[in-house]
């Protein structure tokens, strides 16, 4: 995902849980949940690749 992506991501996010505590509607909620859990796995799989670019020598899968 590219930095804008995430961004337009998070926007939709954050459109649809302001609907919910307005509306209280369970589509919105599904939808704002289904998303947060994208922008989750989005900052996981960011975070994995600075941790092996902050250690290399921690990074297992290169092959001697």
């Amino acid at each position: 995902m590219t930095p804008e992506q995430f961004f337009r991501k998070v926007e939709q996010m954050r459109k649809l849980q302001r609907e919910y505590f307005r509306t209280r509607s369970a589509s919105a909620l599904r939808d704002s949940k289904r998303i947060e859990q994208e922008i989750d796995h989005e900052i996981e799989r960011v975070n994995t690749i600075v941790q092996k670019r902050q250690n290399p020598e921690l990074n297992f899968s290169k092959q001697p």
